[in-house]
């Protein structure tokens, strides 16, 4: 009877197990954010905080930190979305309350970037340095690492770097309880677009305070001290130096151009046109330095990507090269397309084109009249010319274009070094200058030269030649 009562009991609980729902959540239908937690230790050191709630709000979803200090969460975005935005906010007793907004998208997982939690603990938490009791504060020097740049505010990216300095006396002890000082932090240069530092003033604990840097909306250098006075004596750090760095690029903001808008791609193979993208966050500031731009064209040959520079630049060069335009006397026109990204998932895509002219060997020169006559009378005779192109476009940047006579004077279009340009029309291709013979020219003809020269990577030299006739 004990034996079937056993067996029973065995039978009800494989029941109760094989009933209970073991189903874990599609990891395709939800956004993942992980993370680590730190707190600093007593020499300003992060130390991993271990059981921290991490809340992700408005998600009803919860989770704590392990022995290392991290944490996974995951939420599921609304229905038809496939991004989620959400602030995780990070509560332990001891320490302040802290939040973290953050982005990610569904089915992928999201490295939320570090937080450091700082204790509420008051002066009595202090320990005797080392090395025993200490003298009156004598040095103040900043202490271990800091973050080298932070991002203009609302940009959705790091916005603040705490920065932390010792106190100590004239043996290089830390300070003590006894000869604690007020420390105060100030900026001594920036861009002054609104940053500021919090607190401006802490009372060394162990030796030790810090200070947070928070960004404003203009990027910059930044350069703070911290001072503090000892029986009438002031004692100041070196400058210490942080970058604000722009936001995320901007549309409004970005744009592309070309060195030479017009080359003789349909005479020479090779000619390098660089191509720079001038990218700006939404508040005028150049991106952060190392912002990934990527490039493309539908005709020739074009590096596909760069990154900018700190006035946020990123420039590739465009090579001429087949394949070209197929019908240039049409359209001979290059378009080349700049991309990047507005925000760090790589979902809003940016872009801004720009055009390049493609053009061909030199024509025919055309002047009219092609022969003139003069007399003794100082009569000038005017003359039109065409230089382009054989399609009709402008030549290259640099060509030269002189007109010279054996006899008589010139004026007007006469000695000329072109632009760059795409556009055709009066001072582009078409171009008029007179002669005249002055009083009493002897000569019985006179000869009107006209010669084009161009670079070694222009569309190629042209002459022609206009004779008068003395009636």
């Amino acid at each position: 009877m004990k034996t079937i009562q056993i067996w029973l009991f065995i039978g009800i609980i494989l029941v109760l197990v094989s009933c209970q729902d073991t189903t874990e959540p599609d990891s395709t239908q939800v956004a993942t954010f992980e993370g680590t937690v730190y707190a600093l230790g007593e020499l300003g050191q992060p130390l991993p905080l271990s059981d921290v709630l991490v809340t992700a709000k408005g998600f009803y979803k919860q989770t704590t930190t392990n022995t290392e200090g991290k944490y996974e969460i995951s939420v599921e975005p609304e229905a038809g979305e496939e991004t989620v935005s959400l602030e995780l906010e990070f509560s332990k007793v001891g320490y302040r309350l802290t939040f973290k907004n953050v982005e990610g998208l569904k089915g992928e997982r999201t490295k939320v970037p570090d937080v450091t939690m700082q204790s509420t603990n008051d002066d009595s938490s202090v320990v005797t340095p080392p090395g025993g009791e200490s003298d009156d504060a004598a040095h103040i020097e900043i202490y271990g690492s800091h973050e080298s740049h932070i991002y203009v505010r609302s940009s959705g990216l790091t916005e603040a770097a705490i920065v932390q300095f010792v106190v100590t006396d004239a043996r290089g002890r830390r300070v003590d309880e006894n000869h604690k000082v007020l420390v105060h932090f100030s900026i001594l240069n920036g861009p002054n677009g609104g940053e500021y530092l919090f607190p401006d003033t802490m009372t060394t604990q162990a030796g030790f305070v810090h200070t947070v840097l928070n960004s404003g909306y203009v990027s910059g250098t930044v350069q703070l001290i911290a001072s503090f006075e000892v029986n009438g004596k002031e004692y100041r750090t070196l400058p210490v130096r942080l970058a604000i760095w722009g936001g995320l690029p901007d549309q409004e903001h970005f744009s592309v151009a070309l060195d030479r808008v017009n080359i003789a791609g349909h005479v020479h193979s090779g000619i390098l046109d660089p191509v720079t993208a001038y990218v700006g966050d939404k508040f005028g500031n150049p991106v952060a330095p190392g912002t990934a731009v990527y490039f493309y064209s539908d005709y020739g040959i074009l590096e596909g990507s760069a990154i900018t520079d700190e006035m946020g630049r990123a420039t590739v060069r465009y090579m001429s090269a087949q394949p070209l335009p197929p019908n240039p006397a049409e359209y001979s026109l290059a378009e080349i397309t700049a991309t990047t990204y507005g925000d760090t998932l790589k979902v809003e895509q940016l872009s801004s084109s720009t055009k390049l002219l493609l053009t061909g060997p030199t024509a025919a020169i055309q002047i009219s009249p092609e022969t003139f006559t003069y007399t003794d009378v100082n009569q000038p005779v005017s003359f039109d010319y065409t230089i382009s192109d054989i399609w009709g476009y402008p030549l290259v940047k640099d060509t030269r274009i002189k007109i010279t006579a054996s006899d008589g004077n010139l004026y007007g279009d006469t000695d000329i070094k072109m632009l760059d340009t795409q556009a055709s029309g009066p001072g582009r291709t078409e171009f008029n200058f007179a002669w005249a013979p002055g009083d009493s020219l002897e000569a019985p003809q006179v000869y009107i030269s006209i010669r084009v020269t161009t670079p070694e990577d222009g569309n190629g030299y042209q002459s022609a030649n206009v004779v008068g006739t003395k009636q």
